[in-house]
C-alpha cells in the first residue's frame, strides 16, 4: 500500500470514529433530556394533584361519616396531613427546578389555602350529613382558583418546551 492511500484509509477510519463518537454523545445527551423532561413532567403533575386533593376538602370534611365521628375527624385529619406535606414538598422541589413554575405554584398554594382553608374551618363548624339528599352541595367559590391553576400549568407547559421563555414571548405576541 501507499503512503498515501494508508493515510486516507486512517484519515477516513478517524473521520468515523469521531463522527460515531459525536453521534453517541449526542444520543446520550437527548436521552437524558428526554428522561429529565419525563421526570419533571410526572412530577409537576403530582404538584398540581396535590392542590386538586387540597381543594377537595371541604366537600370530604361537609360528607364526613355521623355516625363514627371521632374516626372520621382522624381519617379526614390524617388525609389532610399528608396533602399538606405533599404541598410543602412540592413547593420545596419546585424551586431547585424551576423559578417561573415555582411562583406559579406557590401564588396557587396560598390561594388554595386562603379560598380552599377557610371552606375546610367552615366545613367543619358544619354538622356531618346523615342523609344522600345533603350529599349535593352548594358552589363552595373555589372556581377562583381555575385562572391560577390555567397559570401553573402554563408555567409547565412552557418549562417542559425546551424553548427559551422569550422565543415564547415573541411567538406569543404574534398570536
Amino acid at each position: 500500500m501507499s503512503e498515501t492511500g494508508f493515510s486516507s484509509a486512517v484519515t477516513a477510519a478517524a473521520i468515523g470514529g469521531a463522527l460515531s463518537l459525536m453521534a453517541l454523545a449526542l444520543n446520550a445527551i437527548i436521552s437524558n433530556w428526554r428522561d429529565r423532561v419525563a421526570r419533571q413532567r410526572l412530577e409537576f403533575s403530582k404538584a398540581f394533584a396535590a392542590c386538586v386533593a387540597y381543594e377537595e376538602f371541604p366537600y370530604i370534611v361537609r360528607r364526613r361519616r355521623s355516625d363514627v365521628l371521632q374516626n372520621e375527624r382522624v381519617r379526614i385529619s390524617s388525609e389532610l396531613s399528608i396533602i399538606q406535606r405533599e404541598l410543602a414538598y412540592y413547593s420545596v422541589w419546585l424551586a431547585t427546578e424551576s423559578k417561573n413554575v415555582s411562583k406559579a405554584y406557590e401564588t396557587l398554594v396560598a390561594k388554595l389555602r386562603e379560598i380552599a382553608g377557610a371552606k375546610i374551618r367552615e366545613a367543619w363548624l358544619t354538622p356531618p350529613i346523615d342523609s344522600d339528599n345533603d350529599m349535593n352541595m352548594p358552589d363552595l367559590g373555589l372556581s377562583e382558583l381555575k385562572p391560577l391553576k390555567k397559570a401553573y400549568l402554563l408555567e409547565v407547559t412552557g418549562h417542559l418546551s425546551g424553548i427559551p421563555r422569550p422565543v415564547r414571548r415573541l411567538f406569543k405576541a404574534h398570536d
